[in-house]
């Protein structure tokens, strides 16, 4: 596969496995084979079902007494990454909930891919939600079913609501955006409450800025309420046949989030396709 370098690709990727699915692995090497990137791998176990946050005795017993990885997986992982041609792959040790290895090795990793298995539990936002926040990352959450080996994704749907974390997640996706075929911007700003008084990302045209990285993009009016944005803006993608939807994930604004924003729970439960999301 030939490499591709481009200023401002990711040169750290992260692929967490945390399930059965290897997707995350393998949209990992496909990825960072094409860009020319350094892979790091790590294996967790699935979330834990129920609602409580604390974690049970048996839970820290389990963190404890149990490597989260063996010499198996690591060799697994680099037979894989080999045979998929990266050529700078390691094997990383971790330990602990999903947020507390994202917040630590968020600190030197571009991008983190994920699989929707990872989250064990009906509500993946309650897991999810809580890693966002902590690793700043741009994540890649790939479908439990997903088939695609090689990180691809020619049409991409980028679910915008004005706001800086949209901005950001736009940012992050520049590089899937220059390799997609078909570009929509599905624009919920118009639907946003008169009573949300944050003020969108200044002198900010989506289209002016996708426009000057060389990305032709067709623009779309999401026109829902918010309560059912998240259910408008998933049905949007089907109806484009997209392989991926960009998002920012939830704001600090409990107003946005009744509009796009609050889009993300219904997103993560429900979501048929690969979805980038950045806070």
């Amino acid at each position: 596969m030939p490499t591709v370098r481009n200023h401002g690709w990711p040169t750290d990727v992260l692929a967490v496995r945390q399930g059965v699915s290897h997707a995350a692995w393998l949209a990992g090497i496909g990825l960072a084979a094409r860009w020319g990137s350094r892979l790091s791998g790590c294996r967790l176990p699935a979330e834990p079902t129920g609602h409580s946050h604390e974690p049970t005795v048996l839970a820290l017993l389990e963190r404890v007494d149990e490597p989260h990885e063996s010499a198996a997986d690591a060799t697994s992982f680099a037979r894989l990454a080999l045979a998929g041609g990266v050529t700078r792959a390691d094997w990383v040790s971790c330990r602990g909930s999903l947020a507390e290895t994202l917040h630590r090795l968020g600190a030197w990793h571009d991008l983190v891919i994920l699989a929707r298995d990872a989250f064990a539990g009906d509500d993946p936002f309650e897991h999810f939600g809580q890693a966002l926040l902590g690793c700043r990352m741009p994540c890649l959450l790939l479908p439990t079913d997903s088939a695609d080996r090689s990180g691809l994704f020619p049409r991409v749907a980028i679910g915008w609501n004005g706001s800086i974390e949209a901005t950001r997640a736009m940012h992050a996706a520049l590089p899937f955006l220059h390799a997609a075929e078909h570009v929509t911007l599905i624009d919920g700003a118009r639907a946003r409450s008169p009573d949300d008084t944050d003020e969108p990302a200044p002198d900010f045209d989506p289209m002016r800025y996708l426009a000057r990285h060389g990305i032709a993009a067709h623009r779309k009016t999401l026109r829902t309420t918010p309560s059912h944005a998240g259910e408008a803006l998933l049905a949007a993608t089907v109806h484009d046949r997209s392989d991926l939807l960009v998002m920012g994930g939830y704001s600090h604004s409990p107003v946005r989030e009744r509009i796009l924003g609050g889009a993300t729970r219904h997103v993560l439960a429900h979501a048929p396709l690969a979805v980038l999301m950045r806070h």
